[in-house]
C-alpha cells in the first residue's frame, strides 16, 4: 500500500473544482453566473420597485443571490471535518484499486466504477453508487497514471 497524505488545500481545490465542472454543462452555468445574475436583478427591482411586495421581493432575491454566491465558501466553512488532512492507502493495480483509510478498506473492482474522469490536477472516479474518490496527479506513479488513463471515460 502507498501512503499519501492529500493536504487540506488539495481537497478544497477538489471541492472547487468538482462543485463549479463536475457535474455536466447546464448546472456549470448555473453555478457560475446564477448568483450573481439573481443578486443583479434583485438589486434591480429594489431600486425600481413602487409598492412594499416588490421591494419585499427584491430583498429576498438579493439575500437569496448573495447566498449562492457564497455556498462554496459556506460548505468549507460549516463542514471543516471533510477537508482536513488525512493519510489515504492506495493500490492501483490493473484489475481494481484497494483503498484504504483510517481502519476501513475497500477492494473497488473496475466494473464498479460509472465514470474515471481526469481533471487538470486528479482523476475522479465515480463508482455506480454515486461514491468519488478523486486522486491528485502528483500523488501518483506513472504507471498508476497510465492504468487509470486505460480507464478514463
Amino acid at each position: 500500500m502507498i501512503k499519501q497524505k492529500i493536504s487540506q488545500k488539495d481537497r478544497v481545490k477538489i471541492f472547487f473544482y468538482e462543485y463549479y465542472f463536475g457535474h455536466g454543462a447546464n448546472i456549470s452555468v448555473t453555478r457560475v453566473i446564477g448568483g450573481p445574475l439573481i443578486l443583479i436583478y434583485g438589486l434591480h427591482l429594489y431600486f425600481n420597485e413602487n409598492n412594499r411586495l416588490g421591494i419585499g421581493y427584491a430583498g429576498f432575491m438579493v439575500l437569496f443571490g448573495f447566498y449562492y454566491l457564497l455556498k462554496p465558501l459556506v460548505i468549507i466553512l460549516t463542514q471543516k471535518s471533510w477537508y482536513k488532512n488525512f493519510d489515504l492507502d492506495y493500490k492501483i493495480e490493473p484489475d481494481k484499486i484497494i483503498v484504504q483509510s483510517g481502519k476501513s478498506k475497500s477492494e473497488l473492482d473496475y466494473s464498479d466504477l460509472k465514470k474515471v474522469l481526469k481533471r487538470k490536477t486528479y482523476f475522479a472516479l465515480k463508482t455506480k453508487s454515486d461514491q468519488g474518490i478523486y486522486l491528485p496527479i502528483k500523488l501518483l506513479s506513472p504507471n498508476e497514471t497510465e492504468i487509470l488513463n486505460k480507464l478514463k471515460n
